[in-house]
C-alpha cells in the first residue's frame, strides 16, 4: 500500500491541512483530510469497472469548515448525544457546552486539525485534547489510525489516553451512497444489520433507556431489504426521526471484532461489509441533506437521503443510563476500538 500527501488547504485560522492519499494494490484508494480525520473519498471499481466514489463531501475547506452534518469526520470527545450535557465521572460531574439544542452532539473532533504522519503503511493522526476542552476534564491524547487492506477494507482504528477520570466515545460519520457521490438516493440500496434491538428515542433522538426488539418492525434489518422500504411508514420512531436515526445493538459480544452490517448496490455491485469491536451503531438516514445548500464533490447536488451513516460506537446518552456499557475511561487505562469498511463487488 502506498500513501502521499499534498496540501489540501489552510483554515480560517490559518492552519495548513494536508490531505493523504492512500492506495492498495487493487487500485482502491481512500482521501483522508487532517481537518477533523475525514474520509474525503473512496473510491474502487464497480462491476463494470467504472470508478465510484461512494462516500459524500465537500469539494473545498472552506466548505468543510462551514458545517455539514460532520460529514467524514471523527466525532468527539463522546460522539452522538450527552443528556443535557451533564455526567458524573470519577465522582464529579461536568456541565458541558450545549450548542444543538439542550443537549450535547459530537464534540469538537470533527472541527479541529489532527496532525498526520505515516509510518509504513498506516496513516496516524494524533491530536492532544486539552483538560476543559468543550467542558471535558483530562489531557486527552488521541490517536486515529487509517490502513488499507489488500481484501480493501478500509480500517480505523481509535486509541486515547487520559490523565484525569474522563468519558470517550468515537465514531466516524460517513455517509455511503454505494452508487456514488452523484447518485441522488440510496433508498433502493439493500441493507443487513446484525442486530435484534434498538434503542427507543425520546423526540430529542436521546434514548429512553428501553432496548425494543425489532423484529416485525420497519427496524428489523436482520435480513436483508432495501433501507427505503420501511422508512415512511408511520412508525412513531421513524417519523420523529424522518427516517432511521437510531442506536441498534449489536448480537455479538463487545469488544468482539464482528460482521454488523452489510450494504449492497444493485446498480453498481458494489458491496460493503462493516465490522467492528464497537457494542452498536447509529445508523442515520439523512432526511435534512436537500435542505444543505453548498455542493458536493464535482458540483454534486444535495438531496434528502442521498447516504446512509454507519456510526459504530457505544450508546448515546451513555451518563444517563447506568444499564449501558460504560465510556468511562481512567489513568492508566487505554481507549481502543476498530471499525473496517471493507468493499467488493458482486
Amino acid at each position: 500500500m502506498s500513501i502521499k500527501r499534498k496540501l489540501f488547504g489552510r483554515t480560517k485560522s490559518g492552519q495548513d491541512v494536508y490531505i493523504y492519499t492512500l492506495e492498495n494494490k487493487n487500485g482502491m484508494r481512500a482521501e483522508i483530510i487532517e481537518y477533523g480525520c475525514i474520509i474525503h473519498s473512496i473510491v474502487l471499481p464497480d462491476r463494470t469497472g467504472v470508478e465510484r466514489d461512494v462516500v459524500l463531501g465537500c469539494q473545498t475547506l472552506e466548505d468543510y469548515e462551514n458545517g455539514f452534518g460532520a460529514i467524514g469526520s471523527i466525532v468527539g470527545r463522546v460522539a452522538n448525544r450527552i443528556e443535557n450535557g451533564v455526567f458524573t465521572v470519577g465522582g464529579r460531574t461536568y456541565q458541558l457546552e450545549t450548542g444543538r439544542g439542550k443537549h450535547h452532539v459530537h464534540g469538537v473532533f470533527g472541527r479541529t486539525v489532527f496532525r498526520g504522519s505515516a509510518d509504513g503503511d498506516k496513516l496516524m493522526l494524533d491530536y492532544l485534547s486539552p483538560d476543559g476542552e468543550d467542558g471535558f476534564p483530562g489531557n486527552l491524547n488521541v490517536r486515529v489510525t487509517y490502513s488499507l487492506t489488500d481484501e480493501n477494507g478500509l480500517v480505523i482504528d481509535y486509541t486515547a489516553t487520559t490523565d484525569q477520570p474522563t468519558i470517550v466515545n468515537l465514531t466516524n460519520h460517513s455517509y455511503f451512497n454505494l452508487d456514488g457521490e452523484g447518485s441522488p438516493s440510496m433508498l433502493d440500496q439493500i441493507l443487513t444489520i446484525y442486530a435484534s434491538g434498538v434503542c427507543e428515542n425520546d423526540a430529542d433522538t436521546c434514548p429512553t433507556g428501553r432496548i425494543l426488539p425489532v423484529a416485525g418492525t420497519p427496524f428489523d434489518f436482520t435480513q436483508p431489504k432495501p433501507i427505503g422500504r420501511d422508512i415512511f411508514s408511520d412508525d412513531e420512531q421513524i417519523k420523529m426521526a424522518r427516517g432511521y436515526d437510531h442506536n441498534f445493538v449489536f448480537d455479538k459480544k463487545p469488544g468482539e471484532l464482528g460482521l454488523v452490517a452489510t450494504a449492497y448496490s444493485e446498480r453498481t455491485g458494489i458491496v460493503m461489509d462493516t465490522f467492528t469491536t464497537q457494542p452498536a451503531m447509529q445508523f442515520f438516514t439523512a432526511g435534512f441533506l436537500g435542505a444543505i445548500p453548498r455542493p458536493g464533490k464535482n458540483g454534486a447536488r444535495r438531496s434528502n437521503y442521498q447516504g446512509f451513516c454507519q456510526e459504530t460506537q457505544h450508546y448515546p446518552c451513555t451518563p444517563s443510563h447506568p444499564e449501558f456499557p460504560s465510556i468511562d475511561l481512567f489513568p492508566g487505562d487505554r481507549y481502543h476500538e476498530t471499525t473496517i469498511y471493507r468493499f467488493g463487488v458482486r
